[in-house]
């Protein structure tokens, strides 16, 4: 986990941080970047602020959380490995028409992914991950509907066999449903969660191996295209259970 993020997901630390920004003193490099995050986000600022009063306790967890992603997202431009993939990332989420706010929700959700989306301790941060998974935004952003169905296309047709072709044809229209419905983003362990109860689960063993197969298939197809990095394809494909992980 980051640790802007660590640090700020307690609402007491987060409140304080934002009372010495009131009060004019002096604030940290990690201060400066909450305070930048909360106004941007004024809705959350004041759920945050409203803690004790009439705000329930789990909308101002939801409010720390997201306030401190995006502090944590906009202190990566203060790290010195991770500066310079931050800054490609948003140029190219910039020159895809996203917004400033589009793209600090962009970068803020991978740290989230890092922090929460893995068996691994919370303590520590993951930096070679995360600059994967910036070093991935581009070819993210450069996705359109049109390369995504050549995409599609290309590994349907990758196969003469009948069975796996159109387990890879389900699988791919159903992961990309899940994960790009509303845009091309990292594919994460939620969404592999979410295609394994809908698609996977319950199904004969015959079919459970034949789309099991062809998802890890479909994430090695988005490796060699750049939308997925390696350490990201090793531990999808683990939680699909592939023993070659």
């Amino acid at each position: 986990m980051h640790p802007v993020l660590a640090h700020y997901l307690t609402a007491d630390v987060a409140k304080e941080t934002l009372r010495k920004e009131k009060a004019g003193e002096p604030l940290s490099p990690e201060e400066q970047a909450f305070v930048a995050a909360a106004a941007a986000h004024p809705k959350q600022r004041t759920t945050l602020l409203g803690v004790g009063g009439r705000v329930l306790a789990s909308d101002a967890q939801a409010a720390v959380v997201m306030l401190a992603a995006h502090a944590s997202a906009r202190a990566l431009l203060d790290d010195a490995v991770l500066a310079e993939p931050t800054r490609k990332a948003r140029e190219a989420l910039a020159e895809e028409g996203a917004s400033e706010e589009e793209a600090d929700a962009f970068i803020a959700s991978i740290l989230l992914e890092e922090a929460f989306g893995y068996e691994q301790e919370v303590d520590s941060f993951d930096r070679d991950f995360v600059r994967e998974a910036l070093g991935e935004v581009p070819a993210l952003a450069a996705l359109t509907k049109e390369s995504v169905d050549a995409l599609f296309l290309a590994f349907v047709k990758g196969t003469a066999n009948e069975v796996d072709r159109k387990a890879r044809e389900h699988m791919a229209r159903a992961l990309f449903d899940i994960a790009w419905s509303e845009g091309p983003a990292p594919i994460n362990p939620e969404h592999l969660e979410a295609l394994l109860e809908a698609e996977i689960v319950d199904k004969p063993e015959e079919e459970q191996d034949a789309r099991v197969r062809a998802t890890v298939q479909l994430l090695q197809a988005l490796s060699k295209e750049g939308v997925v990095g390696p350490l990201r394809l090793t531990r999808l494909r683990a939680q699909l259970g592939d023993d070659d992980a």
